[in-house]
């Protein structure tokens, strides 16, 4: 049995979602996420992506380019 495989379009739509949380979010939500959240770290399309779940749901926190 082989590992289920991460296809591009689940990342990007996972980022999508969590930046709709991001912007949807209020500031006191925002601050809770950053300080309190556990964050996951990716890289896809030559980017790098900090998500951060608070409360069961993420929030794009940073957007940066991946070293080469």
């Amino acid at each position: 049995m082989t590992a289920p495989r991460t296809l591009d379009v689940d990342i990007g739509t996972f980022t999508l979602v969590a930046n709709s949380f991001w912007q949807s979010a209020g500031w006191p939500r925002r601050i809770c996420a950053v300080l309190f959240g556990q964050h996951q770290v990716y890289e896809h399309l030559g980017l790098r992506f900090r998500v951060s779940f608070w409360r069961q749901r993420p929030y794009l926190v940073t957007v940066r380019e991946a070293k080469a």
